[in-house]
């Protein structure tokens, strides 16, 4: 280990650094350096600036770069090849494709930045260029050190190594991104002890780790915590907001195991529930209920898979910011497997008795939330709210000053936002966000004619708009700016918004082509909104122009 060491640092050190100067030679050289940088003369076009910098700023510039990126800047001058080993920043990143030929090429890129004759052998190659890296890096302290890769349970060692070395060297941030190699894989690394005192790291994230503490739990600075794939029972996540007393943010990412989030932490203050996953190799397949008691926290984000979990908040009366962009519906799940790429492909189960319980859910949900001043409702929650109201269930009154509603603007998308209007009068902030189009619920198109329903109860809308000053519609492209229900609404809002200022238009991705080249159609659809009467005489309607 020694020889390989020792050659790898040899052959780095040929590649990077000049060997022929003399110590009075580089003594020299370094004086006049320092000479240089802090008199900074206006250098003639075409002269190396960067350099002139003072080492300070371009340790700060590397700390940017990843850190294979940062060592590459070894071979610009003798100045800079020892730069990067002070850089208060590490980040390692081995990608892995379904592709074998890819998978190579992108280890042996990283791999050559070390030692340009190293052979490709990629979890090895990787895991000896973190090392020798480490060896190298001599600054006193880091900011940042984040790893990302597959983990298997043979780089255990290795790793627990590199979080010593982090922890160390007082690491104020902390990530380790790790995967499982396979799918359904849930053994994954476990964390240190020592980890578990630490009084330097302010932020922690990481992924497919186990949480074990044999004591108490310790993290005095942490203020932001991301877990993902991770289990996470009630007593762990008990633990761990004990042992934080300075936490101000908590995100769990397809976690799983825990039943009752009871936050009675004074600091934390964001709570993000990301996915819940069922262990399917323990056989834990029946519907579980999630309880969410945190009645300090200001903002909630309920998103992605919550298959077979009913959701219930029973405590937020501190919130101020809520997003709801979760999805309940029951799957099938099919996947396809081969040398080059890996797909899943999910299958909605549309059962029209599920969604009676759905209602319940979302309904209680909404009413849990009423209070907060900024509401975020997504595609999913906005269909069964839709489904409440052609069914002429209520939905709460909301007390929402912005409300920001994720639609695909569908046949089935008025009815939801019409209830979603009508129960929030205090509205003076609106916006739409079109995500990509997803399969809508057949039995609710087939049965019901939106926009008819909306005009039914247009009556019940005189009253509202009455605080709208701002909207914002941000389309893909203009995907669906062509739909009868998108010019409906807007129509609508025109006419009904009394004291609105603007309406802005926009894309959620940088326009490729000018306004001038934007399709004829469109170009039509514009001009016709533009044209729409306004009851408020300040109204601006704005599109995109490049």
């Amino acid at each position: 280990m020694e020889e390989q060491s020792s050659g790898f640092i040899h052959s780095f050190s040929d590649g990077y650094y000049p060997t022929n100067n003399s110590e009075e030679e580089e003594e020299e050289d370094e004086d006049h350096q320092t000479k240089r940088r802090k008199h900074a003369p206006i250098l003639e076009e075409g002269e190396d600036r960067i350099s002139t910098l003072p080492d300070s700023v371009l340790l700060s510039i590397l700390s940017f770069l990843p850190t294979k990126e940062a060592i590459k800047t070894g071979v610009l001058s003798k100045r800079w090849a020892y730069l990067w080993t002070s850089v208060s920043s590490l980040s390692f990143e081995l990608e892995e494709y379904y592709s074998e030929s890819c998978l190579v090429k992108s280890i042996h890129d990283f791999t050559r930045a070390f030692d340009p004759t190293s052979a490709v052998d990629p979890i090895d190659d990787f895991t000896s260029a973190v090392d020798h890296t480490l060896l190298l890096h001599r600054a006193p302290k880091l900011t940042n050190f984040s790893v990302r890769f597959k983990y298997r349970t043979k780089l255990k060692a290795r790793l627990d190594l590199w979080v010593w070395f982090a922890t160390s060297a007082k690491v104020s941030q902390l990530s380790l991104h790790l995967s499982p190699p396979y799918y359904l894989d849930f053994d994954g690394y476990q964390l240190p002890q020592h980890l578990y005192t630490n009084e330097f790291v302010s932020e922690f994230n990481f992924s497919y780790c186990k949480v074990f503490p044999n004591g108490l739990l310790h993290w005095s600075s942490l203020k932001h915590l991301c877990i993902g794939q991770s289990a996470m029972c009630d007593d762990v996540i008990r633990e761990v907001l004990m042992g934080s007393p300075r936490l101000e943010s908590l995100e769990l990412h397809d976690c799983w195991e825990f039943n009752r989030l009871d936050i009675v932490s004074e600091s934390l203050r964001k709570l993000v529930i990301d996915s819940y996953v069922i262990d399917m190799l323990k056989g834990n397949v029946r519907e579980l209920e999630l309880e969410i008691v945190a009645p300090k926290i200001h903002s909630l984000e309920i998103l992605g898979n919550f298959e077979k979990i009913k959701c219930r908040i029973k405590d937020v009366s501190a919130l101020v910011e809520a997003k709801l962009d979760f999805d309940m519906r029951k799957s099938s799940e099919c996947y396809f497997d081969d040398d080059y790429y890996s797909e899943t492909y999910k299958e909605y189960y549309e059962e029209e008795e599920d969604y009676k319980e759905y209602q319940d859910i979302v309904r209680d949900i909404l009413d849990s939330v009423h209070h907060v001043k900024k509401l975020t409702v997504g595609n999913w929650c906005l269909m069964i709210v839709s489904i409440m109201s052609v069914q002429d269930l209520p939905s709460p009154l909301s007390k929402c000053q912005c409300l920001t509603i994720v639609t695909s603007m569908e046949k089935w998308s008025l009815p939801g936002i019409g209830i979603l209007l009508q129960s929030s009068p205090y509205v003076e902030t609106l916006n739409f966000d079109f995500p990509s189009s997803r399969p809508p619920l057949k039995f609710l198109v087939s049965r019901y004619d939106e926009v008819n329903h909306w005009k039914s109860k247009e009556i019940y809308f005189k009253f509202l708009l009455r605080c709208l000053k701002s909207i914002k519609i941000k389309l893909f492209y203009f995907e669906g700016i062509h739909t009868k229900e998108f010019i409906f609404l807007v129509q609508f809002l025109l006419t009904n918004a009394n004291v609105l200022e603007k309406m802005v238009i926009t894309n959620a991705l940088p326009m490729r082509i000018s306004t001038s080249n934007m399709p004829l159609k469109s170009l039509q659809v514009a001009l016709k909104l533009l044209n729409f009467p306004r009851s408020s005489p300040h109204a601006v309607v704005m599109f995109p122009y490049q």
